[in-house]
């Protein structure tokens, strides 16, 4: 796995004197991932009109792309008035009462040293509460989160654009070609993995993609490879989104595949809207997620390239991976990174209506067939004559003219789209920080001195080098008050990192190892005659076993045991410590090492933050246990927002144990309190200190350290002869508390009231060595 980064947001609220018990002078209002801020919130209450974020409760944010955060920053900077829309994933509420928006990077921290250094990071865990996955970093990562022209071609100008142009910006498809060169082919429009990483398609190996199934294509694609057509549609249920229809077509737009699919979890809305599947029409269909998946290996060929609109979704709802992608969302891109709708792309370029609102719901087949098409014409027609469509231009006048798009007035504008159109073009995917100046808002860029610009940033905003963390928040408390946009680089750690070439190589193995050795425990003495067999049977009541090892050089046997998930061994610490096996009473503690002396803080530290303060961990759950008998139990306690019950992948049940995310924390506490019995069974419980959003990557840390840890310490948790922790360890964590600090004294001294501020973590291009995870958070300063 590789190493983690994160993204954090706040905004700063003024002091309100008519808020009850609001002690400090500045009070913030904040969301985390899969919870919407409503007036019932324990944090600060809202004031009135002010400006916060919101996301929906039904859509918990495991993962986020990074124009989406670009989607966040162009609305918060520019708003409704300048024709920007709110952002896909989000709400932000009353922007125009923003008074500035923030942007600081840490270069080279990631979501991994976040977790790692947890308790010296304290400020910023406790401001930055809304986080979301993110996908890896790209070379050009400032740019495309800022939809930014890169500083090695700020000075290129050109007095039309071309369709080549808006391809290359940064987020978008990379044509495999040069401008004015012939019309490429097909192969020249495949998504590299870059932009497939870029753009969050499932990938073989990536995080929260570890049980999806390739469709094992890996002949060579050339120009006459098959096209493809897919589309899905899905519903919502107790675990998201999952699959409910998926249709297939060929290069010739006749359908070779239309499927029902019952989904595996209980549904709780059809949306028979979009998808136009009611429970009538699924009652009946056995046809499961397996299914669909071994009959699409089947039919594609080997050099099969698949074609859609949103494509990533259709394959996250099957699934599934493959690496030769055609998206034509991407194809014909937008302003701003914005993508056009499949039925405006339909009626505007190839005259034909789709997903007809006198119809209920969308047609698959049709939308499959209308993707396909649309990546046909760009291919056939190439992006010179693609932009001299002016879609956007059509769109906006559209708008404007507030009319409903109908195939009269659409395929009147489509007659010409053989012939020329000279003088009309689609522009170039504007950057944000461009589109501020044109706007007249100011903005600043700070950076330490002598650093590289990677970003260009219009000639009137003045850059301000800093040589050090005093003269960083001196500059900065004068200067951003006067900004409507700033953006604060701070590299210190990536500075140390580079002249510390070991750290690079180790630290990520390190950080991993760290978190096995928190998921082990050492239990014993257990008798001479005992069995394996029993001890597991004793301990996996606290959640899943990674592995156990027999430690047989004391004189009595003792077990090391490296659970899944952190919240089973603290509970195994908890609950387990004194047992009785085989008559024997067994003692259940973690390694005594130097590393582990500030575990307990940090355990503490993790309970109580924002977004495990509400979750409860439950195990010993017996398997014909269902999700729905889970949720009516713990409602007794309050008002329960989601379950998590991780499957089992070979047999599709549920492993036993859980999480429960209620609304408030008071729920949580009571739970906690009480004894629950479920099916002949007491359920054990703890806090949990795993963040919702994370679990997967947490119990996907596929890490070696049992062996190291149980060959390191006595069985009976004496501390054996070890190397003392190297002055590496801590520098690394003497810089995390200055860069904390740092970020607090921006926060709380430099930022105005009524600021959203982005927080970025994006970690180490040098560091990537497959897919990885990324982590969004935010907050506002008000």
């Amino acid at each position: 796995m590789a190493d983690p980064a994160r993204v954090v947001c706040a905004l700063k609220r003024a002091s309100v004197s008519s808020l009850e018990g609001c002690e400090p002078k500045t009070r913030k209002l904040s969301a985390t991932a899969d919870e919407i801020i409503d007036e019932s919130s324990h944090h600060a209450p809202h004031t009135k009109g002010f400006p916060r974020l919101s996301v929906p409760s039904c859509q918990p944010l495991c993962a986020i792309s990074h124009e989406q955060v670009c989607e966040l920053l162009q609305f918060a900077a520019l708003g409704k008035d300048r024709g920007v829309k709110q952002p896909s994933w989000c709400r932000l509420h009353h922007q125009r009462r923003l008074s500035g928006v923030s942007v600081i990077v840490l270069q080279g921290v990631s979501q991994l040293h976040f977790y790692r250094y947890y308790l010296q990071l304290g400020n910023i865990g406790r401001r930055f509460q809304l986080r979301c996955s993110l996908p890896p970093p790209p070379p050009d990562f400032l740019s495309t989160v800022l939809a930014a022209r890169g500083a090695a071609s700020a000075d290129r100008t050109r007095e039309q654009p071309t369709a080549q142009d808006s391809l290359c910006s940064s987020g978008t498809v990379r044509l495999h070609c040069e401008p004015g060169s012939d019309k490429p082919g097909l192969t020249s429009y495949l998504l590299s993995r870059e932009d497939r990483e870029r753009h969050n398609f499932p990938r073989e190996g990536a995080p929260g993609c570890e049980l999806y199934v390739s469709t094992e294509c890996d002949g060579q694609v050339t120009d006459s490879s098959p096209l493809l057509g897919l589309d899905c549609e899905m519903c919502l249920t107790e675990k998201g989104k999952e699959l409910t229809r998926v249709s297939l077509v060929d290069g010739a737009g006749r359908c070779i595949m239309d499927e029902l699919v019952k989904p595996e979890n209980r549904i709780l809305d059809y949306l028979t809207r979009f998808s136009g599947i009611t429970k009538v029409l699924l009652n009946p269909v056995r046809t499961r997620l397996q299914d669909v998946q071994a009959r699409l290996k089947q039919l594609l060929p080997r050099d099969a390239v698949l074609v859609g609109h949103s494509l990533d979704c259709d394959l996250r709802a099957l699934q599934m991976t493959h690496p030769f992608v055609i998206d034509s969302s991407l194809l014909f891109m937008r302003e701003f990174g914005l993508r056009f709708k499949l039925k405006f792309l339909a009626e505007a370029v190839l005259g034909r209506q789709i997903q007809c609102e006198d119809r209920e719901g969308h047609d698959p087949t049709e939308d499959a067939r209308a993707a396909l098409e649309l990546a046909q014409y760009f291919i056939r027609e190439g992006p010179d004559q693609v932009a001299q469509l002016s879609l956007e231009d059509l769109l906006k006048r559209q708008s404007d003219g507030n009319k409903q798009v109908n195939g009269s007035s659409l395929a009147g504008s489509c007659k010409p789209l053989n012939g020329a159109r000279n003088g009309i073009h689609t522009p170039r995917r504007s950057s944000l920080l461009d589109n501020l100046h044109a706007a007249g808002l100011s903005g600043i860029h700070i950076v330490r001195k002598g650093q590289e610009d990677r970003i260009a940033c219009p000639k009137r905003w003045p850059r301000i080098e800093y040589s050090c963390e005093t003269e960083l928040l001196a500059k900065a408390s004068g200067e951003i008050p006067a900004s409507f946009f700033s953006m604060v680089q701070c590299s210190s750690f990536s500075e140390y990192a580079q002249s510390n070439p070991s750290l690079w190589g180790a630290s990520q193995r390190q950080m991993q190892g760290r978190l096995a050795e928190m998921c082990t425990v050492y239990a014993g003495p257990f008798p001479r005659d005992f069995t394996l067999k029993s001890a597991r049977r004793l301990l996996r009541r606290c959640g899943p076993i990674r592995s156990m090892k027999l430690i047989s050089g004391s004189h009595k046997p003792y077990v090391a045991v490296e659970y899944e998930v952190l919240e089973a061994a603290q509970l195994a610490v908890e609950v387990l410590n004194g047992s009785e096996l085989e008559g024997s009473f067994i003692k259940v503690q973690r390694p005594v090492t130097e590393t582990a002396v500030d575990w307990d803080d940090l355990f503490h530290a993790l309970e109580r933050d924002a977004l495990n303060e509400k979750l409860v961990y439950v195990a010993g759950l017996s398997k014909s246990l269902t999700q729905e008998a889970l949720l009516q139990r713990f409602r007794e306690f309050g008002h329960v927002e989601s379950v998590l019950l991780p499957r089992d992948p070979s047999g599709g049940k549920h492993r036993r144990y859980g999480f429960i995310k209620f609304q408030g924390s008071l729920s949580a506490t009571a739970a906690l309190s009480s004894e629950i019995v479920l099916k002949r069974r007491r359920l054990l419980k703890c806090r949990a200190v795993t963040p919702f959003h994370l679990h997967t990557w947490s119990s996907q840390l596929s890490c070696r350290a049992l062996e190291h840890t149980a060959s390191q310490h006595s069985p009976a948790g004496g501390c054996a002869q070890q190397e003392p922790p190297g002055t590496q360890e801590d520098e690394v964590k003497e810089l995390m508390m200055r860069l904390d600090r740092t970020v607090e004294r921006l926060y709380s001294e430099a930022l105005p009231s009524g600021t959203l501020c982005v927080l970025l973590l994006p970690g180490e291009s040098r560091y990537i060595k497959g897919g990885e995870e990324r982590l969004l958070s935010h907050e506002y300063r008000e």
